[in-house]
């Protein structure tokens, strides 16, 4: 499997481990003070390309005056500037210096004619007066940079991702100008464009549809002589224009880490084997219905270990004994208003038992709730009922389980973000909102999404299936750090809570989402895991919306120094996954993981579930 931008493998399955590993472990690039001085220089040359534009006032005209501004300036008949009257000036109180003027903002005035020597304005606002000597300037608005993947002319090894990261920075801390959080380079990949068609109308058109910026910097790199040379040429995204070019001379210019020095400071690799035996296979159960979602957890306070098991209207409860599940326990609603979700079980309220948290469609909406145990009465009881919301409960590496929430929306499935929800004073109660990067055009939903830290810091990455079922991971700024060119996930079942449609086609309202299934993060052997399903579609990653599932197989992605690796993975099942856990015996701490697969109709019409057992070898 190859993943892009970072690491692009010819076989087996490697995720280059973020960005954060590599900028942790490299020396950092501030301490490189040449390159940076490099990089401060090109980003002054930017800002002498977009001078700041300042007039006065110099004589009044009736309901019009005169500007000292000019043609060859900046300026165009039509545009609003500010009219600003100045006050006093400021002195520093040790010093003396001065420090600036006080000022005031009286309105807008528009700029009718420009002249040879001088403009004529207008006061938008008739009741402003402009006097000799105020001053007139744009409003204040940043402008908005993308940089391009930079274009290496030299045979060095140019470490082209800190370069390009210290340009993005630069321009980040200068006030007049802002990098949105969009990665240029992967949507070049993923839309199939190379550099030199990125001014192309039609690829502009797409970019726009994508993000909001003024301008594309496009760096490139050049040896003269024995110097190297950072130049840059900006182009507009409304016409694919060049506004300007430029270059500056550098003693030294960043290169790449040699793979010698340090385990850190390796080169990727590019293929895994993939070890025998992490997984030994050791049964399999059918059920002749359609199993949703499954959970486990300690349901009653005893201390065993208890499976919530969901059909589209039922919660069945299932003991693991001697090798198979033994029903004890069942839940029913009604089988025509209800179609459950999902199901997650944990022990959210602290009470000593878990909480089971079913997500269920009702009609056109939620009606969701929450079951817990009654051990007096031997019966699970409604203890939140009639939930307008989706539930979710995440694992993160060395922190309790977090239940999450997101609500439908009047037209579409999901709206707004992503909410913990808390228990306080003997209710459920809406926490603070999950923190996600922000990234233009893109909304996280809380199915096939997880959060954790994956390096030794303290900030946790997002981890996701994306719409297209390309897994990602985001650092908490919004920088993408991988994502993989294979496709997880491929779940056939649509979520489609507040989507309307009429079958002549007269009224359709938002559209469906695809469900995606649970980022399980799993510890054994000391270890650390990532497990993923893995189904495969018709067409493969050429049709990759296409949700056809021939067959389905589990992954399981190692965490290294060097990224994900893959260490093993199950065998191909018919039909797709729907659910998996890993689950630890309460008393022998054996692990086993046990995986269902949804096979639906067929010759009769019949949907069949199968859960596959397998033990967690420590070898």
């Amino acid at each position: 499997m190859g993943f892009s931008p970072l690491q692009r493998g010819a076989g087996g399955f490697v995720l280059a481990l973020l960005m954060v590993l590599l900028l942790m472990s490299a020396p950092a690039f501030a301490e490189n003070r040449e390159t940076l001085s490099s990089v401060d220089r090109a980003v002054s040359q930017i800002e002498a390309m977009f001078p700041q534009l300042e007039g006065t006032v110099v004589s009044l005209e009736g309901d019009e005056f005169l500007v000292d501004l000019k043609q060859g300036d900046p300026v165009h008949p039509g545009d609003k500037l500010k009219l600003v009257r100045y006050g006093e000036e400021i002195l520093h109180p040790a010093t003396g210096k001065k420090l600036g003027r006080k000022e005031t903002e009286l309105g807008e005035i528009e700029i009718v004619q420009i002249g040879k020597n001088f403009s004529r304005g207008r006061a938008l606002d008739k009741t402003v007066k402009a006097q000799a000597g105020d001053g007139v300037r744009p409003p204040f608005r940043k402008i908005a940079f993308l940089v391009a993947p930079l274009e290496s002319k030299t045979e060095k090894d140019i470490d082209r991702n800190r370069l390009v990261s210290a340009l993005e920075k630069r321009l980040q801390e200068n006030p007049r100008f802002e990098v949105p959080g969009f990665d240029l380079g992967v949507w070049m990949l993923e839309a199939g464009i190379k550099k030199e068609a990125l001014s192309r109308p039609e690829n502009l058109d797409r970019l726009r549809e994508k993000v909001k910026a003024d301008f594309i910097l496009l760096p490139s790199v050049r040896e003269v002589k024995d110097k190297m040379a950072l130049s840059f040429e900006l182009r507009s995204t409304a016409d694919g224009r060049v506004k300007d070019k430029a270059e500056v001379l550098a003693e030294q210019i960043p290169l790449a880490p040699k793979p010698a020095k340090t385990p850190r400071e390796q080169t990727l690799q590019t293929e895994f084997e993939g070890r025998k035996g992490v997984l030994e296979f050791v049964g399999k159960q059918e059920f002749p219905f359609e199993i949703v979602d499954f959970d486990a957890g300690d349901l009653n306070g005893d201390g065993s270990l208890d499976f919530a098991v969901a059909d589209r209207y039922r919660i069945l409860i299932y003991r693991y004994e001697d090798g198979k599940f033994k029903k004890i326990s069942q839940i029913a609603t009604s089988q025509t208003a209800n179609r459950f979700l999902s199901v997650d079980v944990g022990d959210i309220n602290g009470n000593g038992r878990d909480e089971i948290f079913v997500t269920n469609k009702y009609g056109d909406g939620l009606k969701s709730f929450v079951l817990e145990a009654n051990p007096k009465q031997k019966r699970f009881d409604k203890i939140w009922d009639n939930v307008t919301l989706y539930f979710r409960i995440i694992r993160p590496f060395g922190a309790k389980p977090k239940l999450l929430a997101q609500t439908p929306g009047f037209h579409d499935p999901f709206t707004g973000g992503i909410k913990t929800i808390l228990y306080k004073g003997n209710r459920y109660m809406e926490g603070p909102e999950l923190p996600v990067p922000s990234i233009y055009g893109m909304q996280f939903i809380l199915y096939g999404l997880t959060q954790t830290s994956l390096t030794s810091s303290k900030t946790n990455e997002t981890i996701i299936l994306d719409k297209d079922y390309h897994l990602r991971v985001y650092s908490p700024s919004g920088r993408l750090l991988v994502k993989s060119d294979d496709y997880y996930g491929h779940d056939p079942r649509l979520i489609d809570v507040g989507v309307k449609e009429e079958l002549g086609g007269i009224v359709k309202q938002g559209e469906p989402v695809n469900y995606r299934g649970r980022l399980q993060f799993v510890e054994n052997g000391g270890r650390k895991f990532l497990m993923i399903p893995r189904n495969y579609v018709v067409g493969s990653g050429l049709l990759s919306r296409m949700t056809l599932v021939n067959d389905s197989s589990l992954v399981l992605l190692g965490i290294n120094k060097e990224g994900f690796e893959k260490v093993f993975e199950t065998r191909k099942q018919k039909g797709y996954i729907a659910a998996f856990q890993m689950t630890v015996h309460p008393r022998t701490r054996e692990r086993k993981v046990h995986v269902v697969t949804v096979q639906e109709g067929g010759l009769a019409e019949k949907t069949i579930s199968s859960i596959f057992t397998y033990n967690w070898q420590n070898n």
